[in-house]
């Protein structure tokens, strides 16, 4: 009987638990780019874009739909709400599944943007710049609306975990497609800014970062060279690198519809690709300069 009701008191605080965790991982950082901690409240304060923007060249493709982006303040608002009205014994369901909706959310939108940058060359692994604190959140989020009471309850609460991730990712299918759309095609017929070769851009960059970024970055620029490292994804996406003997390198990220264009280059080839610059990124412990490109085509051979 003692150990039963020890369990039952236990039960009743798992939703403080669970609230708890949403409430304090919102705060606390929840990936790192290169160094840069990014926290969950960062994406309706404004932060994650700038930064991405400012020192990987990959922002908002849509800043038309910043202010939505606001809505993530309802998830530190809900967790509060969700253990008041517990404590007040009043329905509370419904601030725990819209809570616990947008929490999971948050977490996919920070999955695969943080995909997107790796693609230009930032990091190496998602789950490797990905923080703990995510998924706290996640698992906080999920454990909060398997403990709460709902009429068919199993069913209603695989759709609430389910509806956030799935509504994100169809979101950014939705946006890559019109982006793959509207940009793409304009790299291919704009007349480049400037036209170097390979080695030419890394040495430039190598000089003088600062001033190569200023003069480069969202610039359309036509790079040719031979070829150091050809990445064919099993998405279909390409990534293709010209290094140096330093370990510097340019990396040009190819999307799905440049496929058939680039699947038979390979390490060595003479290339020429055109692509929008999104800077440098220099490695103090590799002493070395990547440089990445965005929006980018294989020029007409």
């Amino acid at each position: 009987m003692t150990t039963i009701s020890s369990n039952n008191k236990f039960s009743k605080w798992l939703p403080f638990v669970f609230g708890a965790g949403l409430l304090i991982s919102f705060f606390l950082p929840w990936v790192s780019w290169n160094g840069n901690p990014i926290s969950g409240y960062d994406l309706p304060g404004g932060n994650f874009f700038s930064l991405a923007e400012t020192k990987f060249g990959l922002g908002n493709p849509l800043p038309q739909i910043n202010f939505s982006f606001n809505v993530f303040w309802l998830i530190p608002a809900g967790a509060i709400a969700s253990m008041v009205l517990i404590i007040v014994r009043k329905k509370w369901s419904l601030a725990v599944f819209i809570t616990t909706a947008l929490s999971l959310s948050l977490v996919t939108v920070f999955f695969l943007f943080t995909q997107k940058l790796i693609m230009l060359g930032v990091g190496k692994s998602v789950f490797a710049m990905m923080r703990p604190a995510a998924w706290l959140h996640a698992m906080s989020a999920i454990g909060l609306i398997l403990i709460t009471p709902a009429s068919h309850a199993v069913l209603k609460k695989i759709v609430w975990i389910a509806v956030g991730p799935v509504f994100v990712f169809i979101s950014f299918l939705i946006m890559e497609r019109y982006l793959m759309g509207e940009t793409f095609s304009d790299t291919a017929r704009v007349k480049a800014d400037y036209t170097v070769s390979a080695s030419e851009l890394i040495h430039e960059f190598a000089a003088n970062d600062s001033a190569a970024n200023k003069k480069y970055r969202e610039k359309i620029v036509s790079v040719s060279g031979a070829a150091s490292e050809v990445e064919a994804k099993s998405d279909s996406t390409v990534n293709i690198k010209f290094a140096d003997s330093t370990g510097s390198y340019i990396i040009f990220s190819l999307e799905k519809d440049q496929y058939e264009k680039v699947k038979n280059i390979k390490a060595g080839d003479a290339v020429s690709l055109k692509g929008s610059c999104s800077g440098s990124i220099y490695s103090d412990i590799l002493g070395t300069t990547s440089i990445s490109f965005k929006r980018s085509t294989l020029n007409k051979q």
